[in-house]
């Protein structure tokens, strides 16, 4: 019977041991359970910012600004600025009048022909401080006539006049505060301007 004790007490001790043994693999396998779900979290979030991102792209790849007006989209290239119904590029650096016209034509687009007060002041606000630009009016020697690139007329309006010397070879530059004249052959800043479509 004393073998059977010390059997008995031989067996409860290996099962106590095994239980044991059983509670650390328990907590083993839920530690690696718990990695792996908060890798799986992690690969998801991923995958959704990722897919956001892809999305997004996807919505812009064709490089388009568009604004909504009255029920109307207008569309405008990717680093242009729309102002009623026309779309604007300002450059930073320097050319001629007659370099930065074919720069615009490149792009499909022309130096401004300002036609009210509200284009000649989006204009003048949207210039760098200090940094004068082309816009397209010049002037026609024969009978020293401002003409836009159009080949309208220009008239003096209520909402701007031209400035300084009349020569020549005269182009118009804008600046925040006026029109002014001078030699196309200087070097400035300029304007592309197009409609939206």
């Amino acid at each position: 019977m004393e073998n059977e004790d010390g059997y008995m007490m031989l067996k409860n001790h290996f099962k106590s041991r095994k239980r044991s043994k059983d509670v650390p693999l328990y907590l083993q396998y839920h530690c690696l359970l718990l990695v792996f779900g908060c890798i799986g979290i992690l690969i998801i979030i991923t995958a959704v910012i990722g897919l956001d991102f892809w999305f997004k792209k996807m919505d812009f790849s064709q490089k388009e600004n568009i604004t909504s007006l009255a029920g109307n989209n207008f569309v405008c290239p990717e680093d242009w600025l729309w102002n009623q119904g026309k779309c604007y590029r300002f450059s930073t650096f320097s050319k001629t009048w007659n370099e930065r016209q074919r720069d615009c034509a490149k792009l499909q687009a022309h130096l401004p022909v300002i036609q009210n007060s509200e284009e000649l002041e989006f204009t003048q606000k949207s210039l760098k401080s200090g940094h004068p630009s082309w816009i397209g009016l010049y002037m026609i020697s024969p009978g020293k006539q401002w003409m836009w690139i159009n080949e309208h007329l220009f008239m003096e309006q209520k909402h701007f006049s031209v400035i300084g010397s009349m020569g020549n070879t005269n182009c118009a530059v804008v600046i925040r505060s006026q029109v002014y004249s001078e030699d196309c052959d200087s070097k400035f800043n300029g304007i592309c301007q197009r409609d939206a479509v």
